[in-house]
């Protein structure tokens, strides 16, 4: 066997394990429009994902400020002279 030949083995044995993949996850990979929703589909989770961790991320920080906050009020009112 030649090196061409056998890339072209391994070509088509990867064509036909990822064919039969994506037949098994539901996608029809025969349609390319089907093949494009897939991608807009993809596309959608993962800006839901992305905006899962900036609402994470923000929620952190404002959790961090309220607590800080709280302490400065807290040494503040001890340290401040009372009427």
């Amino acid at each position: 066997m030649t090196e061409d030949e056998i890339r072209d083995i391994a070509r088509t044995a990867a064509r036909e394990a990822v064919h039969e993949l994506m037949i098994s996850l539901g996608a029809d990979v025969s349609n390319p429009a089907a093949k494009i929703e897939m991608q807009k589909d993809f596309q959608s989770l993962r800006e839901w994902r992305q905006s899962m961790q900036a609402v994470r991320r923000h929620g952190l920080l404002t959790a961090v400020g309220i607590i800080v906050v709280g302490v400065l009020g807290l040494i503040y009112m001890k340290f401040s002279p009372r009427p």
